[in-house]
């Protein structure tokens, strides 16, 4: 199977860049790739209110949405594998890539950021347990959509935007399949303090989407466990190979016992 049997368009949304980003495109680039070219004029207003928006442009339009990340961390092939996986189950209706079902690096890969892998292991233990879910990578920007299942009135409009929408997907028992794709960082990131405040942010989300005092219970202890850990899990992980998911989960619940 190739892309090209199959009626593909790109759709772009600009968050209100403030570099020449829209000048290039417009001037230089618009009559050899014509896009799908939406701005928000306004913005920038967020990486929720940008998914957002490509999820209403293309319930007008499209069957299928595959949402990619401009910054070059996903590899392309994977677009086909989505693809195929609905064409192989006409049941899904939500293809979900996942960097840590095999752990397969990317050529010339640098390492991922400690602090960034740290905080999607546990936010995605946290949200397995809300809702009932058997994820490995909540965080994973690449997905393939049925436009049938998009919501469009979503109220996150930041970065905990993935955990309203996996809400989202417990709330109305969408069928899903997490395929795995390559683990691809450009940049040698390091921490920079980010995650205190990310974490904070995501669990206090996470808390107002359940109603059971025993999940509000379970957010809360997690997220103490996470500020308690974290800073020796990066000094841990920082200079030791990275550990799979399952080895992680395991890890830090015998070091808790």
């Amino acid at each position: 199977m190739e892309c090209q049997d199959y009626e593909i368009s790109v759709l772009l949304v600009d968050d209100g860049s403030t570099d020449q980003s829209q000048e290039i495109y417009e001037k230089s680039l618009a009559e050899i790739y014509p896009l799908d070219y939406t701005r928000h004029s306004s913005g920038p207003l967020g990486y929720g209110r940008t998914i957002l928006t490509l999820f209403q442009r293309a319930k007008i339009d499209y069957d299928i949405l595959i949402t990619f990340d401009a910054d070059l961390q996903h590899a392309p092939f994977s677009i086909k594998d989505i693809i195929e996986n609905f064409e192989d189950n006409s049941q899904i209706t939500l293809v979900s890539t996942s960097r840590y079902l095999s752990y397969r690096f990317w050529k010339q890969n640098t390492k991922v950021p400690i602090d960034r892998y740290i905080t999607n292991m546990l936010m995605t233990k946290t949200i397995n347990e809300c809702f009932n879910l058997d994820l490995t990578d909540c965080f994973c920007g690449l997905k393939g959509y049925k436009t049938e299942i998009l919501p469009t009135n979503l109220d996150e409009t930041g970065y905990a935007f993935p955990l309203v929408f996996w809400h989202y997907v417990f709330q109305n028992r969408l069928k899903i399949k997490e395929i795995e794709t390559p683990i691809i960082y450009r940049l040698d990131r390091r921490a920079r303090g980010e995650w205190k405040q990310r974490l904070e942010e995501y669990y206090m989300k996470l808390e107002t989407l359940v109603s059971s005092t025993e999940l509000k219970r379970i957010i809360k202890q997690d997220y103490q466990k996470a500020l308690e850990q974290m800073n020796d899990l990066i000094n841990h992980f920082e200079n030791s190979p990275i550990c799979t998911y399952q080895d992680f989960i395991k890890r830090n619940q015998t070091d808790h016992q």
